[in-house]
């Protein structure tokens, strides 16, 4: 069987032999990258280009857990702006439901090295004071799986928060409701964004009472270090 595959997307189906790791599909609207693991499966857009004959192909995110509680960002958040001029990283696994991890590191002014843990579906890294982005010379080069990712920037003003998706070694851009359950209280996704008062906290919470209800069953909150 191929590591890779390739397949064409006709307009009676996809057509081609798909590969053990990721597969590229051609469409009318040009070369995708899928990809799936035991936490989310990713098809994202690779370039684009019209292919005539072919049935066109949208960009697909499904996690195996569903959305990630909002409460996983509100700890992380907390986490940061507990030593807000530090880099830090913590992770959400996903194995039998999402956990909350905080692994060994080394934090800098404008770096963190960290311990890499088993089942990682979503990666958070701060950046303290700096804009909040991802780095062409270093996150795009560390950042090569098949993973969500998330960095958190503006920690001395009103935080900002980026998000994306790697299906090894491509990238794309995704807003907080393609991986959060919940609202994004405390941050916003762009500096010319208003952060919610404590007045739309109570009303979010409300509203989503039901939905966090139906998570309690699988909900698990720890930090994980290793021994």
């Amino acid at each position: 069987m191929r590591m890779v595959g390739y397949l064409i997307n006709y307009p009676d189906g996809l057509s081609g032999e798909r590969g053990v790791y990721y597969d590229y599909i051609l469409a009318a609207n040009g070369l995708f990258i899928e990809a799936s693991n035991p936490m989310l499966t990713a098809r994202i857009p690779v370039a684009g280009c019209e292919v005539r004959g072919l049935a066109p192909m949208k960009a697909k995110i499904a996690l195996t857990y569903g959305s990630i509680p909002q409460h996983f960002f509100d700890q992380a958040l907390d986490t940061f702006l507990a030593a807000p001029d530090r880099e830090q990283y913590v992770a959400v696994t996903a194995a039998a439901g999402y956990h909350f991890c905080i692994p060994v590191q080394d934090k800098g002014e404008a770096s963190v090295v960290y311990e890499v843990g088993d089942s990682v579906v979503l990666d958070i890294h701060s950046h303290g004071h700096m804009p909040a982005f991802f780095s062409q010379q270093q996150d795009d080069k560390d950042e090569t799986g098949l993973k969500l990712y998330a960095v958190v920037g503006r920690l001395n003003a009103t935080p900002v928060v980026k998000l994306r998706v790697g299906v090894y070694g491509y990238f794309r851009g995704l807003a907080w409701h393609d991986v959060f359950d919940g609202s994004l209280v405390g941050a916003v996704e762009s500096e010319a964004e208003e952060v919610k008062t404590e007045g739309d906290l109570h009303r979010i919470a409300e509203a989503d009472a039901p939905a966090v209800q139906n998570h309690s069953g699988w909900l698990r909150w720890d930090r994980c270090f290793r021994r």
